[in-house]
């Protein structure tokens, strides 16, 4: 064992170093004691270099080491496990904060310095967009911050850990939305307020946690319950070594599907750059406040650290093969289709899979989470599928965990299509992405989709087992950040990724989209109506079906990203809410409200255990859908509301079709996508309900006389 202080310290502290098998991942930094936990494979010495931190360090900060301790493989480790804690005496002065970086040897001389991947604060990474990284000198261990240039291949520091004392866990005062119920926006922080809208605090600094609870007004507006928010974990928006094809300038990792640290809010999306967490707890404050949840997407299906050409930084000096699936040949094995797949079922992954969790639930206020390519979760430690993932099970029955709702990505990128495995063996919700091509394509007008619209519809109990696990469990969605926006989705036939730089190679190739006759704007007003038409059905078929609806940031606008099906790359106008849309297409922002209002006030008559479905032909027969029919038409009874029912009428041919339901005159419209005229029904026919195309109808039958049929 070998204890060393800083010669070069003003104030070099007293303290006592003692092994700790149980020291917790990371570091812990309560009262006058610092522990400190890592599974390091094959490590003879680990040497912690501590240097002092202050906000004022940035920028051009050279930093003498406070505190450096070398550990030895005999006193300190633990199987794979080293464990240690030092308590200083009562008369050391402790900084606030402490910087440190870990310096693993191993048996073959290698020497490399180890970002600490539990770490839950750190410096470095992009300050106001320009990347900057650290140097350690070998034997002074003095700190000294460089520029880099992007890309992904940088193998220095790109961050140092961070610890500094721990605050107590403030237990959040939750919304507690029931599962079934909510209402989900998915959205990215930076692209939700980097154009400010009336009425926004200027002073709340654009693009960031704090900006984005100043979106909660047109979120209570629309009647939005969840806010679902793409990834907010560390990451280095300045890995894309790709330029734009015409301007020459550099593409960032907007979307942030690519994690350093699992535990640390992402530093550039906080006003206050220097105390990222604190900024966060008080965003999902003011969400509580106003009723809506917050969920994250998180990502452990990989890490940043990629493939072999990629950077190392912890996971990969730490012991690849303890933390990633690999080949017999030692190779990365890629499910995630980025390099590298995190090891789920590995003792360690499991662990800071778990501790991660618990920190953004318990600490931060987080009510949700939604798995990035949940599929590679429940892969063994070989990459096979294995019966019923003992993670899953192990994250949603933790008493930690308890009441926070987790949500399945079913898929990987190499086949992994798992839909319905999720709920049918952990009771996850999952993304449905059988609701979303479906929709798409029966709107887009293709025959023979009314028989996988009624299982949409339904929940689908295909994929689920049954309408009630379905209502619970089928994340329903038309669009996502992952393809085109609604807008697009009728105005263009193609993608156009060209400003990617990847030639248009990236991307789904196939959104069952429909331009309907113009690629792109125009200023036609046939064509504009017809995509007004199918906007809005997209909308109604989405809040009038069994599941969970989630909308995309925007849609309720007509934002566009110009064709764009993946714009991860894109951190501009090209993907942020222009929030100008929301006045120029307020019709469309109204509707969209109402649909949901409609959904919560009616939520206990149509998506209940006690609703009965009836399917029919537009004629008003029972159930006929052949391949060529392009019309839906079902009624919802409800045992609990003998007097009451609901008759959905869905129209996806081009032209008017004519609808026939019991002859009274109790019916009203209570929903109509082609437009706004609601109330009692004035018959022309009796029994006849004219809708038209690319568009449906809800009629609401209440009475005392009876339905003549």
């Amino acid at each position: 064992m070998n204890l060393q202080k800083s010669e070069n310290s003003a104030s070099a502290p007293v303290f006592h170093l003692n092994a700790d098998p149980e020291a917790r991942p990371g570091g812990r930094w309560t009262d006058r004691q610092l522990s400190f936990g890592l599974q390091a494979r094959d490590a003879l010495h680990l040497t912690y270099v501590f240097y002092e931190w202050e906000a004022e360090a940035y920028p051009g900060f050279m930093g003498e080491p406070w505190l450096h301790i070398r550990l030895d493989h005999q006193s300190f480790c633990f199987g794979n496990w080293w464990g240690w804690k030092i308590q200083f005496d009562p008369g050391c002065n402790l900084p606030n904060r402490l910087a440190y970086a870990i310096q693993l040897e191993k048996k073959d001389d290698q020497s490399n310095w180890v970002l600490d991947p539990f770490s839950r604060v750190c410096a470095g990474g992009e300050y106001w967009n320009r990347p900057i990284c650290f140097q350690i000198e070998p034997d002074s261990y003095k700190l000294q911050q460089i520029n880099r240039s992007p890309g992904s291949h940088f193998q220095g520091l790109r961050r140092l850990a961070v610890i500094k004392p721990q605050e107590p866990v403030l237990r959040p005062n939750r919304p507690e939305i029931n599962l079934s119920e909510c209402i989900i926006y998915e959205c990215h922080v930076r692209g939700m307020t980097r154009l400010a809208h009336e009425g926004m605090d200027r002073q709340a600094a654009k693009g960031t946690f704090k900006a984005l609870s100043e979106t909660i007004p047109h979120l209570k507006k629309l009647g939005i319950n969840v806010v679902e928010l793409l990834p907010v974990f560390e990451f280095d928006e300045n890995e894309n070594p790709l330029r734009h094809p015409d301007s020459g300038n550099r593409l960032l990792n907007y979307w942030g599907y690519s994690p350093i640290l699992f535990q640390v809010p992402k530093q550039s999306y906080a006003k206050d750059f220097n105390n990222p967490e604190i900024e966060f707890r008080r965003m999902v404050d003011a969400f509580h406040q106003a009723g809506i949840e917050v969920w994250l997407d998180v990502v452990f299906n990989h890490t940043a650290e990629l493939d072999d050409s990629g950077p190392a930084e912890h996971f990969k000096l730490l012991g690849r093969e303890d933390w990633y699936l690999l080949s017999k040949d030692g190779e990365f094995l890629n499910f995630s289709g980025c390099g590298n797949t995190f090891k789920c079922a590995g003792p360690g992954a499991r662990r800071m899979i778990r501790d991660s969790l618990v920190y953004w639930a318990q600490n931060l206020g987080v009510d949700g989470f939604r798995f990035d390519l949940a599929s590679i979760l429940e892969r063994d430690p070989n990459g096979n599928f294995h019966q019923g993932s003992e993670l899953l099970w192990e994250l949603k029955n933790d008493p930690e965990l308890a009441g926070i709702k987790m949500i399945a990505e079913p898929w990987d990128a190499v086949g992994g299509y798992r839909l319905g495995y999720p709920s049918k063996n952990a009771n996850w919700a999952e993304w449905n992405d059988s609701f979303r091509d479906t929709v798409r394509k029966a709107v887009r007008g293709e025959e023979g989709q009314m028989t996988a619209l009624k299982e949409a519809i339904l929940g689908s109990p295909g994929k689920f087992g049954s309408t009630e696990k379905g209502r619970e469990f089928s994340i329903n969605f038309i669009t996502s950040h992952d393809g085109m926006t609604l807008n697009d989705l009728v105005s263009y036939n193609h993608k156009h990724n060209l400003e990617n730089g990847e030639e248009n190679r990236d991307g789904h190739h196939s959104e069952f989209s429909f331009n309907c006759g113009v690629e792109g704007p125009t200023q036609d007003a046939e064509v504009l109506e017809l995509r007004r038409r199918k906007i809005r059905l997209m909308h109604f078929l989405l809040q009038v079906s069994n599941g969970i609806p989630m909308i995309l940031a925007g849609d309720e606008m007509l934002r566009t990203q110009l064709g764009n099906n993946n714009a991860y790359c894109h951190d501009s106008p090209l993907t942020w809410v222009d929030w100008t849309l929301a006045e120029r297409n307020s019709e469309l922002v109204e509707y969209v409200g109402s649909l949901i209002d409609f959904r919560k006030k009616n939520f206990g008559f149509l998506f209940s255990e006690t609703s009965h479905y009836r399917w029919f032909n537009a004629i008003g027969e029972e159930e006929s859908l052949e391949e060529y029919v392009r019309t839906l038409h079902w009624q919802v009874l409800n045992q609990q509301s003998p007097e009451t029912e609901f008759r959905f009428l869905v129209n996806c041919f081009e032209r008017p079709v004519e609808f026939q339901v019991p002859e009274n005159n109790e019916w009203e419209v209570k929903l109509d996508s082609y437009g706004d005229v609601l109330g009692p029904i004035s018959w022309e026919k009796p029994g006849s309900v004219w809708v038209e195309g690319f568009s449906a109808k809800c009629l609401k039958f209440r009475g005392d006389g009876k339905l003549v049929y």
